[in-house]
């Protein structure tokens, strides 16, 4: 089986649920060396370590609190001292909270800013100077497109992390070519929410142009892409949305 990312070390956040535990199985399926990170979801994190070796790859369960940046540089450190300098860095650790603009606690807001949008930037600052004196590297953030493409009902704080976010990629598209590669997917109905109704989901079907929901195969997809596709693209931001935003009846 070809493993076009072989020998590659990746870093993975939010590595041991939802989106951030199909990433990097899917990585580790590639041929990557994956650095599971996890905060809370330590048996997670374990069991995607245990599905990467058992594919014949490497992989490591790194915790930390990454809204500490005194964690989120040693959680750097520690991911170099066991697999080496990461060549490849998944943002994708977030945090998701509903309550009505007018209800929303500062609080809540600086919680999803501290993971969603702070992290990133210090983290990539952290990997970068790594993927710079290696000469390479890749950065796929991973998004939304709830306040990149679309605004959500009681999203408002979750949405702004996620536009700086989507405006965060784009500099550092910028600021870290030629050697450093950055760009992001925007997954749309792919794992919704656990308390969503089985009505809501058929609702938010029939929203979408091409009339199913996504999975999450297709976003591992989509940071494949980036990964091993063209070298020519940066600066990306990929809807993986059946089309949702481009007009969604639903919210």
């Amino acid at each position: 089986m070809e493993r076009p990312l072989k020998g590659k070390v990746a870093l993975v956040t939010g590595g041991g649920v939802r989106l951030g535990r199909a990433i990097a199985e899917g990585l580790g399926r590639s041929g990557a060396h994956v650095a599971v990170h996890f905060h809370g979801s330590g048996e997670g994190a374990r069991a995607v370590v245990e599905a990467v070796r058992a594919s014949g790859g490497r992989a490591e369960a790194f915790q930390a609190d990454l809204s500490d940046g005194a964690q989120l540089e040693a959680l750097v450190a520690r991911v170099e001292a066991a697999l080496g300098a990461p060549d490849i860095l998944i943002n994708s650790a977030a945090l998701f909270e509903r309550a009505p603009f007018g209800e929303t606690p500062l609080a809540s807001l600086d919680r999803q800013w501290a993971l969603n949008a702070r992290a990133p930037f210090a983290l990539t600052q952290a990997v970068a100077r790594r993927m710079a004196a290696k000469g390479s590297g890749d950065v796929v953030n991973v998004l939304d497109i709830g306040g990149v493409r679309v605004p959500w009902r009681n999203y408002s704080a979750y949405c702004m992390t996620k536009a700086a976010l989507a405006m965060l990629t784009e500099c550092l598209a910028l600021e870290l070519a030629p050697a450093i590669r950055v760009n992001g997917v925007l997954p749309g109905t792919v794992l919704p929410p656990e308390r969503t109704t089985p009505e809501e989901l058929e609702r938010l079907r029939q929203s979408i142009p091409q009339q199913v929901l996504g999975a999450p195969g297709d976003v591992v997809e989509a940071v494949l892409f980036f990964l091993t596709g063209p070298r020519f693209i940066t600066g990306q931001l990929l809807a993986v949305d059946g089309g949702r935003a481009l007009g969604s009846a639903w919210r």
